[in-house]
């Protein structure tokens, strides 16, 4: 092997690793936060879950996990951006919504808020903000603030 190809592959590892562990970094920030999500709850007696399930399908989001009172759909697959996700839980005419991106590091997981400021994964949490905000519209409900 040559010193080229052996410097190209441990300089890669180490970016490699260094990447991992800014994203680490970025999850231990996310979960020092005081607000992991935005909540927005209210009384319907509309058909909110399936508003919620229509616009869900809309905006790209899937459903990964139900019981009996709580929904929650995700939009993205931790790839190359940060995953969104908006639980639903109903509870006869009271609604809840909360909506958050996850920062997935491998060793550590953190949640943050859509509304807010700061960079830490500004274009993910964008993105899901707009979504939400036209799902609260549909709802008649206030939109998360920035």
């Amino acid at each position: 092997m040559s010193t080229m190809l052996a410097s190209m592959l441990i300089f890669g590892a180490l970016g490699a690793l260094a990447g991992l562990g800014m994203i680490n970094v970025m999850a231990l920030v996310a979960r020092s936060k005081n607000r992991p999500n935005d909540t927005v709850a209210f009384a319907s007696d509309r058909p909110v879950g399936e508003i919620v399930a229509n616009w869900a399908q809309q905006e790209g989001f899937r459903l990964v996990r139900t019981d009996a009172t709580t929904r929650v759909y995700k939009r993205g697959r931790n790839l190359l951006t940060a995953p969104a996700f908006v639980e639903h839980t109903a509870d006869g005419e009271r609604h809840t919504l909360k909506a958050y991106v996850q920062i997935d590091g491998l060793l550590l997981k953190g949640d943050i808020a859509l509304s807010g400021g700061g960079i830490l994964v500004k274009l993910p949490r964008a993105m899901a903000h707009s979504a939400v905000n036209r799902l609260l519209a549909t709802l008649g409900q206030a939109a998360l603030p920035k």
